[in-house]
C-alpha cells in the first residue's frame, strides 16, 4: 500500500516536473527592439542632429564572467564624437609657479598688484643642474659637468650667462598674443594671470545598451542589435516603449525562474519519495 501510494505521487510529480521543464524548453521570451528606428549606426557612420555632426568612432561589445560573483554578460558601448570649432579654452598661472610657454619651461612671476601689466618668465633649471630651494631661494649646480657641486643662485647664474635661451621673457599682459598657435587674451589679478582663447575641441558621448541619450537637445532610445550595430529612435515615447518591452522581458524571466523552482523542488521530492517508499518496513 505504501509503495502504491508513493508510485501515485511519483507519477503526479513527474507530470508536474516534466510539464514545467517542457514549458522552459519551448517558451520564447518577448523580443526587445525599436519599432521604427530613425538611425542605424556602425563604426565610421555619421549622424547629423540639428546641424551638429557626430562621428561614430566605436561600436563594440565585451563579455564578462562576473569574476565569480555574478554580473557577467555582454556589455555594449557606442562612442560618438563631435567637434566644437569655437570652444573656449583657458589656462591660469599663479605667481612663482612652473609653466610651459611656447614649448619651454619657465617659472612665472606676477606682481601682487590689483591688475599686473606684465608677466616675467624666468628660466627653470632641469634636473641636470640639481636645483634646490633654500629659504625660498633656488640654487643650482653652476658647473654640472664637474665632480664638485658649484652652488649658485639661479638669478645670479642667469645674469652671468651669455646663453640667450635662458634669459628672462617678459609678457605684456595688456595686449593679446600668440599662444599655442591661437590668438590669446590675458586677464590678470594679484599674483594671477588667466590666458583665454578660442580653438576647436573634440567632445565625446558614450552610451550603452538601452540607455537614454540626448544628442544636441534631442532625446533618443538606444538598442544594440549586435556587437557592431546600434539603432536610435527619437522621442520620449520611443524610450517609454523600449522600457515597457524590457519590463515584459523581466517578468518573463521571473516566470521562467519560477518554473525552474518547480523543476528543482519536484526532482528533489521525487528522490525523497522513492527513497522513503523502498525503506524496509518494520514487521
Amino acid at each position: 500500500m505504501q509503495r502504491r501510494a508513493a508510485a501515485a505521487y511519483v507519477v503526479l510529480l513527474l507530470v508536474i516536473t516534466a510539464g514545467a521543464f517542457a514549458f522552459i524548453s519551448t517558451a520564447e521570451g518577448p523580443a526587445v527592439s525599436l519599432e521604427d528606428p530613425d538611425e542605424t549606426l556602425q563604426k565610421g557612420s555619421n549622424l547629423s542632429v540639428n546641424d551638429r555632426v557626430y562621428n561614430v568612432s566605436d561600436v563594440s561589445a565585451s563579455s564578462g564572467d562576473g569574476g565569480g560573483h555574478g554580473g557577467g554578460g555582454t556589455t555594449y558601448e557606442a562612442v560618438l564624437t563631435w567637434t566644437n570649432e569655437s570652444a573656449q579654452w583657458s589656462e591660469s598661472w599663479s605667481n612663482n609657479s612652473t609653466v610651459t610657454y611656447q614649448g619651454d619651461t619657465y617659472r612665472a612671476f606676477i606682481a601682487n598688484s590689483s591688475e599686473p601689466t606684465e608677466i616675467t618668465l624666468r628660466w627653470e633649471p632641469t634636473d641636470r643642474f640639481s636645483p634646490q630651494w633654500v629659504d625660498g631661494v633656488q640654487y643650482i649646480d653652476a658647473e654640472p659637468d664637474t665632480p664638485d657641486r658649484q652652488a649658485m643662485r639661479v638669478d645670479t647664474y642667469i645674469e652671468n650667462s651669455n646663453n640667450s635661451s635662458i634669459q628672462p621673457v617678459t609678457i605684456d599682459a595688456t595686449s593679446s598674443l600668440e599662444y599655442n598657435g591661437n590668438e590669446t587674451t590675458i586677464t590678470t589679478a594679484p599674483q594671477q594671470a588667466t590666458f583665454s582663447w578660442t580653438a576647436p575641441r573634440t567632445n565625446e558621448v558614450t552610451f550603452g545598451q538601452h540607455e537614454n541619450v540626448t544628442l544636441n537637445g534631442v532625446d533618443y532610445a538606444v538598442h544594440f542589435t549586435n556587437e557592431n550595430t546600434v539603432t536610435l529612435q527619437q522621442g520620449q515615447d520611443a524610450q517609454a516603449a523600449l522600457y515597457a518591452q524590457l519590463d515584459d522581458q523581466s517578468r518573463f524571466h521571473e516566470r521562467i525562474n519560477g518554473f525552474w523552482g518547480v523543476v528543482i523542488i519536484g526532482s528533489l521530492a521525487l528522490v525523497l519519495l522513492v527513497t522513503i517508499a523502498f525503506l524496509p518496513r518494520k514487521e
